[in-house]
């Protein structure tokens, strides 16, 4: 009983993970379409840190889910009928999560190509590189006549 009683509070931590996830793939799909690289950069940290979460407790519910269903062969009369459904709900979250993510890949590798490109051009503008030559020249050159009657 205890088994199941366990089992059934990592499924729901682990589907509470899985929404949590979601809603941050969802406000990392508009950082990533508003471009900025600080805020990208901080969902995509945030993102591995819930994903490493989710495997930790993934971990557990493996084997527990193993017991689960030794004790469910045995004909154990078990108090968990909600187990199948939360376990429904904890797929459709995990599916859902998948496509997000997907999504979020999709745009990140279209906006990192844009970025690219920004830095392709900024990169072969002459006049840039005529403004910098001219910079430069004028910094090392320095006055050897001053004209103090005016």
């Amino acid at each position: 009983m205890a088994i199941v009683k366990r089992f059934r509070e990592l499924l729901i931590a682990q589907r509470e993970r899985f929404s949590a996830y979601l809603e941050t793939l969802e406000k990392q799909k508009s950082i990533v379409e508003n471009g900025n690289v600080d805020d990208i950069l901080a969902y995509v940290e945030m993102e591995e840190k819930m994903v490493s979460d989710i495997f930790s407790i993934q971990k557990v519910i493996v084997p527990l889910e193993t017991q689960y269903r030794s004790h469910l062969k045995a004909h154990v009369a078990v108090n968990g009928s909600d187990i199948p459904e939360i376990k429904t709900a904890l797929e459709r979250l995990r599916a859902e999560a998948n496509d997000k993510l997907e999504q979020n890949r999709s745009l990140l590798e279209k906006r990192m190509n844009e970025f690219r490109e920004e830095l392709k051009l900024l990169r072969n503008n002459p006049y840039l590189k005529r403004r910098a030559s001219f910079a430069t020249t004028a910094i090392t050159e320095s006055a050897s006549f001053l004209d103090i009657k005016g």
